[in-house]
């Protein structure tokens, strides 16, 4: 084989090296955490029914009402809030911001030794803010933002989740119902900056997290989608759709870690609820799904083209000899 024709299989090589396409993700496990079990009101999937992150050691999860935080097994390490169905409630919000009627978290993120939370309030959810709690003992940091939309769309419903973009200085947020913008925020005091306009509407987008130039979105719509928009073009992509278990169900939050080479795992909450109680929480089949997804490592593309290279050097010999 002549040097020029070898260089163009390495060039076209490089062409074919795989992107993230949707059916590269696979399902590596799914984790229920339930109400009652492994204890009577331990209410393990209570504690994770809103959203999660992690700093890439361990996990942090929001419920409504608080946060925890968990080992890379999933272990409960620390709670700042409980609930028991005798004993009533015992809030991580703190009181000053329940006062407000800043009374549900959504999803959260994490940066930098800080929990973001979105904070919005369940009467008529027009009082978006974001609270900020240190990671390490899930203490209230004393430091909370007002979030504020476009002129269309100032205040309703844009607190469901938020995601932190440090790469950019940028935190991320959206409105609940359909709608082709991404609010884009400061991080420094999350004041409003600009929009992301999407190459297609998304709505019921329940939380987000930020892997490179991509955002990545859970819908709670009827094909239970997972999403990605590029942060640079807004271009809009479908990755994946979740199982549809018997019952009723609801799409929540999710957490991406990055490994070597591109390597993704995508962790997503679903609550199910099998017998279609309305979510109550006496229900002992009540609980949180927690899917794990892969995406496997794509290979360098010097190595990948050395290898399509090589396979072309040996048929050529093949040919030679035959």
């Amino acid at each position: 084989m002549r040097i020029p024709a070898l260089l163009a299989l390495a060039l076209g090589a490089a062409a074919l090296i795989p992107a993230h396409a949707a059916d590269a993700w696979k399902l590596a496990g799914i984790d229920n955490f339930y109400m009652h079990t492994p204890t009577p009101n331990s209410f393990i999937g209570l504690y994770r029914s809103q959203g999660m992150a992690t700093d890439g050691k361990q996990w942090f999860f929001s419920w409504q009402y608080g946060l925890e935080r968990a080992n890379d097994n999933f272990d409960s390490v620390q709670r700042n809030s409980s609930f028991t169905l005798t004993g009533g409630l015992s809030p991580g919000i703190p009181g000053a911001l329940l006062a407000q009627g800043l009374n549900h978290i959504g999803d959260i993120d994490y940066h930098n030794g800080i929990i973001y939370a979105s904070l919005d309030s369940t009467a008529g959810y027009t009082k978006p803010h974001v609270a900020l709690f240190n990671a390490s003992d899930l203490s209230y940091t004393g430091k909370t933002y007002e979030l504020g939309g476009t002129p269309a769309n100032p205040n309703k419903d844009l607190a469901s989740w938020v995601a932190v973009d440090a790469k950019r200085g940028f935190g991320y947020g959206k409105e609940w119902q359909d709608g082709n913008t991404i609010n884009v925020y400061n991080l420094s005091d999350w004041s409003f900056s600009h929009t992301l306009t999407l190459s297609a509407p998304l709505g019921r987008i329940q939380g987000a997290k930020v892997v490179g130039d991509w955002l990545y979105m859970a819908s709670d719509n009827d094909t239970q989608s997972i999403y990605r928009s590029n942060l640079l073009t807004g271009a809009v992509e479908e990755v994946l759709h979740l199982p549809k278990p018997l019952g009723d169900f609801e799409m929540e939050g999710l957490a991406l870690r990055e490994g070597a080479n591109g390597a993704l795992d995508m962790y997503i909450e679903q609550v199910v609820d099998p017998d279609r109680s309305g979510q109550s929480l006496t229900n002992p089949n009540l609980h949180l799904a927690l899917y794990h997804y892969q995406l496997a490592p794509v290979p360098e593309p010097a190595t990948y083209a050395m290898l399509l290279a090589g396979a072309g050097l040996l048929a050529m010999r093949r040919r030679r000899v035959a």
